[in-house]
């Protein structure tokens, strides 16, 4: 009976420590399971950052081309403003230079009247192409504004790459977890 009672005893142990073990490896499961519905928690969070991201980046990317393409119309408006006035100029020069050609008998005081527009304030003689010049001037402003329009999409881009990549990274985090968890 002592045996028995010893055997028993052995049994209850060995069957109280598998128990246990089954038990150590519930919990374990569990703190698992638990740990994979945060990071899918987080994952789902991350991602709608990085879609509300994306969206204000393409906000961002869509008004900057509109800006882009104002900025773009206006210069060409001016540009051709500017040709069309240097064409006036040519043709203003042209009728000053006839007068002054054909003035004959005209006396002194008229001819101080008429507007020479090939001569400037000083008396220097005015290059047809002054008006373009102008212009051209202006337009290194534009295509700096184009340069630093473009480096903010460029930004934005990048900003936009970072997110999804963190994206991917999280889901793959999920999946590895998942993966975990069947194994075990």
């Amino acid at each position: 009976m002592k045996r028995e009672f010893s055997s028993l005893q052995k049994t209850n142990k060995g069957l109280q420590s598998k128990v246990k073990k089954l038990e150590d490896q519930a919990e374990a499961a569990i703190k698992a399971q638990t740990d994979a519905e945060e990071k899918a928690e987080s994952a789902k969070a991350i991602r709608k950052v990085s879609e509300a991201q994306r969206k204000e980046a393409e906000e961002k990317m869509a008004q900057a081309e509109k800006k882009l393409q104002e900025a773009l119309a206006t210069k060409e408006a001016e540009i051709k403003d500017a040709d069309e006035k240097d064409g006036d100029e040519d043709e203003d020069g042209a009728l000053v230079r006839k007068s002054k050609d054909a003035d004959g008998g005209k006396s002194p005081f008229q001819k101080e009247q008429v507007l020479d527009l090939t001569q400037d304030d000083e008396g220097d003689e005015v290059p047809k192409d002054a008006a373009h010049e102008k212009v051209s001037a202006d337009i290194p402003l534009a295509d700096k504004s184009i340069e630093e329009t473009l480096q903010e999409i460029d930004a934005e881009l990048t900003t936009e790459k970072a997110a999804e990549v963190a994206s991917q990274q999280s889901s793959e985090l999920q999946i590895q977890s998942t993966a975990t968890e069947e194994e075990s």
